[in-house]
């Protein structure tokens, strides 16, 4: 301890920027840029943001289909304070990099044109938190500038979600869109938002508000124009989840992990699988596969997705015939073993071509255009080894039952099934119908409305008088 200098024990924590810091060149705006991509890591963790979305979709069950989150039947104490926490940790760091980047000057173009590029990936990650939010709390606090005066952070109150929509998550993606480098502009760094990245997750935006044609139209300059550069299908399912084939050509954004740079991934952790409980071994009560889920992919003559998915299927046992194990973005569970201190380089893929394909494909539907449509579909059940389905034969359900079986785990479901106005019927039939091993009903009733979205976290409520709590709870 005597040894340990003042400067040591003053360090900044990684993902903290400091309002003190003085930014005299592009190293050190670039390392504040660092810093908001942090957070990332603690957004996207196997027990917060994509946990609890999978749960609360058909995909995916708690251990003994009862907790909240199965049955919708949280109160005020189910906010998961995190997800609120680390999103507004990474939004009030991109506050503080705008401002310090509104007065930089740039020594001269090529200078000007990265510091450019770092204010669009701020925006970009700025854009993604909200999403996350208002798809997760509804109305929240807007702020777009850092405060100067902390006492000025409370008394806001909640900005509708449309109004987060319209005054932040939309201009913050389309400036990126304009301003961000290529993916091939950032070899070795492709962990950074891309315009690529940027394109698709307004395409995203715009078909939860419902804007098909917006949709299709930023959709269409990914795909169809190439503005962002070239993407493609990998040709094997596999190999997309890869962690030694990261980055490749159907990634579009994803969280980077590294064992070797201190920042395991342990996606793992967050699943349990059914024989546990059918012998009644105790465990974690994370994620378990719906056989709803398993039922869909079997009915469908899936393969090469399900194997890519869900482990096994069957075991030798005839006593106890499903073993059902997430295994996208973990290690079979054969070879888990050994990971399990260390962690693994298993990326949290946040968006990939495949995804951006099926929005296409589901943009030019909703606009008449079912020829074009179903080519974009097919393209991606050729690729899972699939029949190709007909223009005639595709819809709205066409599209999510692809979208389910192509990107399932991937923190999609849920979102897909509330912004199409299915989540009810869907998710309410799911927990009513005994299948398989999945034989306790769950809900004796529909699910409610006000359940589909969390209730904002009492701590904050507490600390801020103006943050009314979300109705039902």
């Amino acid at each position: 301890m005597m040894a340990c200098s003042e400067e040591f024990l003053n360090r900044q924590p990684e993902d903290a920027l400091s309002p003190g810091a003085f930014y005299k060149n592009q190293a050190q705006v670039k390392a504040s840029l660092v810093g908001c991509y942090k957070v990332l890591q603690s957004i996207y963790n196997q027990t917060d943001f994509p946990l609890v979305p999978e749960l609360m979709s058909d995909d995916g069950k708690d251990r003994f289909r009862t907790d909240v989150w199965q049955t919708f039947k949280k109160t005020n104490a189910d906010s998961r304070i995190n997800i609120w926490v680390n999103n507004y940790k990474m939004i009030a760091n991109v506050n503080t990099l705008l401002g310090v980047i509104e007065t930089y000057k740039a020594k001269d173009a090529a200078e000007e044109k990265q510091i450019l590029a770092y204010k669009s990936e701020a925006m970009f990650l700025r854009a993604l938190a909200y999403f996350n939010l208002v798809r997760i709390y509804g109305d929240v606090p807007l702020v777009s500038k850092s405060f100067t005066d902390l006492n000025t952070a409370f008394g806001i109150g909640r900005t509708p979600v449309a109004e987060v929509y319209s005054k932040l998550i939309v201009p913050d993606l389309e400036f990126a869109a304009a301003n961000a480098l290529k993916k091939s502009e950032l070899k070795g760094e492709e962990a950074r938002a891309s315009k690529g990245a940027a394109l698709t997750m307004l395409g995203k935006v715009y078909l939860t508000l419902n804007n098909h044609a917006k949709a299709a139209e930023v959709l269409k300059r990914l795909v169809e124009d190439n503005e962002a550069g070239t993407y493609a299908l990998l040709p094997n399912y596999q190999d997309v989840f890869s962690s030694t084939n990261k980055f490749h050509a159907e990634s579009i954004f994803e969280v980077n992990f590294n064992v070797a740079a201190g920042q395991p991934s342990y996606w793992f952790r967050w699943v349990n699988n059914d024989v546990g409980l059918i012998w009644g071994v105790s465990g974690a009560t994370n994620l378990l596969v719906e056989h709803n889920l398993m039922r869909e992919f079997v009915n469908s003559g899936e393969s090469i997705r399900y194997k890519t998915t869900v482990d096994s299927g069957y075991i030798a046992s005839s006593t106890i015939p499903i073993q059902a194990w997430v295994i996208k973005h973990c290690p079979p569970p054969a070879q888990l073993k050994p990971f399990n201190n260390t962690g693994t380089d298993n990326n949290w893929v946040v968006t990939r071509y495949a995804d951006a394909l099926l929005m296409y494909a589901e943009a030019l539907l909703a606009l008449g255009r079912k020829e074009d449509a179903a080519k974009y579909v097919n393209m991606v059940r050729v690729r899972g080894k699939v029949p190709p389905i007909t223009a005639a034969g595709l819809d709205l359900d066409a599209i999510l039952h692809e979208r389910r079986m192509e990107l399932a785990f991937e923190g999609h479901r849920y979102f897909d099934l509330v912004r199409t106005g299915k989540a009810i019927p869907v998710i309410t039939k799911a927990l009513m119908t005994p299948l398989d091993y999945d034989t306790n009903i769950a809900i004796s009733g529909p699910i409610s409305e006000e359940q589909l979205i969390l209730p904002i976290p009492v701590a904050e409520i507490e600390k801020d008088q103006t943050l009314p709590q979300n109705s039902g709870y």
